[in-house]
């Protein structure tokens, strides 16, 4: 997405909820959502159940809609994945992420564990899974408050998994910005269980 000459413009792939359709053309939100149920306006639905339309097929829509001879019909739904970035130096413990989690989430491995902020901002995740130890085995809670100091990754949720679990350690990850702070080893159940809760109270309300 781009601005230019105060008028928001996007590009063919970016996302648009119901709300910025109905914005960018006029209307009111009840309309779009009436066009997705009734016209097949094309939609990908999140894990949430909220529609998100592409841009480049709002404007074939629009475009579409001018013409009087158009015909109702649905169209299939492709389901979006929310995207998780895994922070984890311990291969064993990615490979265990990733198994455990890869049917419902598109999963990303930060490879550079040192200086993990450009590959964040390029992915833009929905969740973060971290721990605390990420270079030398030494705790170090300062890439939150680089992750909170970035403009697109600030309201993203955070989950500590790590095996320091004091309590200055515990206080330290939620006051720095965590939103979940969890002991090593974690088992595959809870695992999943604390994304779904996270994404339930931060994401789909």
């Amino acid at each position: 997405m781009f601005v230019k000459k105060n008028e928001i413009l996007y590009d063919d792939e970016d996302l648009l909820s119901p709300a910025d359709a109905a914005k960018l053309v006029g209307v009111a939100r009840t309309t779009v959502n009436y066009w997705i149920r009734n016209y097949g306006l094309k939609t990908q639905i999140t894990p949430g159940k909220r529609y998100k339309i592409k841009y480049s097929d709002f404007k074939l829509f629009m475009d579409f809609s001018k013409n009087k001879n158009r015909k109702e019909k649905k169209i299939k739904r492709r389901t979006l994945k929310y995207k998780i970035a895994i922070l984890e130096p311990i291969l064993v413990t990615r490979r265990n992420y990733i198994e455990w989690l890869k049917d419902d989430y598109d999963l990303i491995c930060i490879t550079n564990l040192a200086k993990p902020l450009r590959e964040l901002k390029r992915i833009e995740p929905d969740i973060i899974l971290m721990d605390v130890n990420l270079t030398d085995d030494k705790v170090s809670f300062s890439i939150l408050d680089d992750i909170k100091r970035e403009m697109k990754l600030r309201n993203v949720p955070i989950i500590i998994i790590t095996k320091n679990y004091s309590e200055d350690d515990v206080v330290s990850g939620l006051e720095k910005g965590a939103c979940d702070y969890v002991k090593k080893p974690v088992g595959q159940n809870e695992l999943k269980a604390r994304i779904k809760n996270l994404l339930r109270f931060f994401i789909d309300i």
